[in-house]
């Protein structure tokens, strides 16, 4: 409850909250779908005096909670200007941890039931989707941040998600296993291995964070391959990575009906680009 005796609602996330928040604030998250609801559950009197603080003037959450607010009925709620950064700057007291969760230094092991792989690869008229299993790895991480890491990827698992008919499914997986794509009975593992990380600063939440560079081998062929990766960080110690990449197999020498390499294809031309969904997990510290 602040001064004027209003309850005083941080409506940033529970990781925030933890880390700072003004003194006597109770936090009730707006990113939450529930946010309403607890605090109705809360504060069933809709006429209780009510502050919102956000993070500062530049972001819409505590416009959003207020708006929120005002349309379940509640007729007592004002937004605290500056919201946590103005507060800080004016010089006033922050209760929390003071510390910003961060991951502990050293390897963590792939979680291969939280990683996957998913795929769509296109030609003239058509598009199929399936996905690969990752089969083992690790990160390294350092100061907090990520600067190594090593992926192998079970080719053998490759499977296809779009074809319900069974015989065509077989027909499409039992090609892409041949030499014309990705010779899996002579390379049945890929690896990726990460030679250099770094943040890409200034970008927003919800943006690729990190520059990742490194090298595959596919097809027992290694060609560098460069992404660009949403890395964040569980409260658990573990890490999560996504990336989206449209992946070139020509360069590791998958060439069936590429025209790139054969003319004349007409209806047999498959697009050299597959479009990549790949997400990594670690287990927890």
């Amino acid at each position: 409850m602040n001064e004027d005796g209003r309850v005083l609602i941080d409506v940033l996330s529970g990781d925030s909250y933890q880390m700072e928040h003004l003194p006597g604030a109770v936090n009730f998250c707006v990113y939450e779908t529930a946010f309403v609801s607890k605090v109705t559950e809360a504060f069933a009197d809709k006429q209780t005096a009510l502050a919102i603080c956000g993070y500062c003037n530049g972001t819409k959450e505590a416009d959003i909670a207020l708006e929120k607010l005002k349309e379940a009925g509640y007729v007592n709620v004002v937004v605290i200007e500056g919201g946590l950064q103005g507060w800080k700057e004016g010089g006033g007291k922050i209760e929390g941890s003071g510390k910003e969760p961060m991951p502990s230094d050293g390897r963590k092991n792939l979680d291969v039931n939280g990683s996957f792989i998913r795929w769509t690869g296109r030609n003239l008229f058509n598009f199929h989707t399936g996905d690969l299993k990752l089969k083992s790895g690790f990160v390294d991480l350092k100061g907090g941040e990520l600067v190594g890491a090593e992926f192998n990827i079970d080719m053998d698992s490759i499977g296809c998600s779009d074809l319900t008919d069974s015989k065509l499914n077989r027909m499409l997986i039992d090609h892409l296993r041949t030499d014309d794509f990705f010779d899996v009975s002579h390379h049945p593992e890929a690896r990726f291995v990460v030679s250099s990380a770094g943040p890409i600063r200034g970008v927003s939440d919800g943006l690729p964070n990190h520059r990742i560079k490194g090298e595959l081998t596919l097809r027992g062929k290694s060609v560098p391959l460069e992404l660009d990766a949403l890395v964040a960080w569980k409260e658990d110690g573990s890490c999560v990575a996504q990336a989206v990449l449209d992946f070139d197999r020509t360069r590791w020498g998958s060439i069936y009906g590429s025209g790139k390499f054969f003319s004349r294809l007409g209806q047999h031309v498959v697009n050299d680009l597959i479009h990549l969904h790949v997400k990594v997990a670690t287990l927890p510290s």
